[in-house]
């Protein structure tokens, strides 16, 4: 008598294969998911604007001191929208460096764009320049505004030099300033747009930097200081 093997598949085995398949399959995509939300944050920072009309005058040396930023934007992670009553921060996108010191090496920048001649540099860089004028901002928005467009509110100060120090009377100029941008749709489109307002803003302040009439600080003399190419000079 012959004997036959059965040829007919474990049903309970497939399913124990099927299902353990199935397991890998999520284990593996599990650790897909878990790599990609361990990425770090994409990182921006502002540019620079050039300047359409650029005009000589002004002091020779020029400070852009830190700024002071409001405590809700000064973080890390970029802040999108300001309502007045909430802020919005965003998870993915951060600011390359500190908000306070990109906006002074900015501004620094787009108003050596402004006033050919003059040296400008921000708080803390390596110079040994006394600066004839200084230049500070108060930040209190720096977002998207409860309209969807990009906005900067801040306190524009300009002090002439005395003794090495910012003036302790009242500043040359000092105004309060709202300005607002284009629509924005992402944070590359707003980043964009708050580096045009910082360039705005550096349009005020050489305008005032050109009319402030600058005494050479004491200390001044001592440094013997070659002048810029292309100052103008006293």
């Amino acid at each position: 008598m012959k004997r036959f093997s059965s040829a007919q598949p474990d049903q309970g085995s497939s399913t124990r294969r099927s299902f353990l398949c199935g397991v890998v399959g999520l284990g593996a995509m599990a650790t897909s998911l878990t790599a990609c939300s361990g990425a770090g944050p994409t990182l921006y920072t502002l540019a620079v604007v050039p300047s359409q009309q650029p005009q000589a005058g002004g002091p020779r040396y020029v400070e852009v001191r830190l700024p002071t930023i409001a405590s809700g934007l000064d973080r890390d992670r970029i802040v999108t929208k300001d309502t007045g009553y909430q802020l919005t921060v965003s998870k993915n996108d951060a600011w390359g460096d500190s908000l306070a010191g990109q906006v002074s090496r900015a501004l620094a920048a787009d108003l050596a764009q402004r006033l050919p001649g003059t040296a400008v540099f921000a708080e803390n860089d390596a110079v040994t320049t006394q600066p004839e004028a200084y230049v500070e901002l108060s930040i209190t928005r720096f977002s998207e505004g409860p309209d969807g467009r990009a906005e900067i509110e801040a306190a524009l100060s300009i002090q002439a030099a005395e003794a090495g120090a910012p003036a302790g009377g009242t500043p040359f100029y000092l105004q309060r300033l709202r300005l607002q941008g284009a629509a924005s749709s992402g944070s590359v489109s707003l980043v964009r747009e708050l580096s045009q307002l910082v360039g705005n803003i550096a349009d005020v302040a050489a305008t005032q930097l050109r009319l402030l009439p600058v005494q050479i600080p004491q200390a001044a003399s001592s440094l013997h200081a070659p002048a810029p190419t292309g100052a103008v000079t006293r």
